[in-house]
């Protein structure tokens, strides 16, 4: 497999985070955890004639969200990531009580 860098920015105040490498680019609500911090997947912006493809991430807790300038993007962004959520117990879905583990579905 090909490994490819990456370069990260937080949507809501358009700061750069660290730069990663993955063996495929994230998609629009894929989870990535980022130094100690879950963000979600919310944008690409990769051009052929970029060094790195550049992907936008929102985090899963916002400070300071009086702040945000577009807390609509924010709240869309989260819903993506959100219809992907599975409560799973052995491998099969289940309800939220029962549930030995939750994941973000990769569909």
């Amino acid at each position: 497999m090909n490994e490819l860098k990456i370069k990260i920015f937080n949507v809501i105040d358009q700061t750069n985070l660290t730069e990663i490498t993955v063996d495929q680019i994230p998609v629009a609500g894929d989870p990535l955890e980022i130094d100690r911090e879950m963000y979600y997947v919310c944008e690409s912006k990769y051009k052929e004639n970029d060094d790195l493809p550049k992907i936008g991430v929102i985090p899963l807790v916002v400070r300071n969200p009086a702040k945000v300038q577009n807390i609509k993007s924010y709240i869309d962004c989260l819903t993506i990531a959100h219809r992907r959520v599975q409560f799973r117990k052995k491998n099969n879905i289940c309800d939220l009580k029962d549930c030995e583990e939750m994941i973000i579905s990769p569909d």
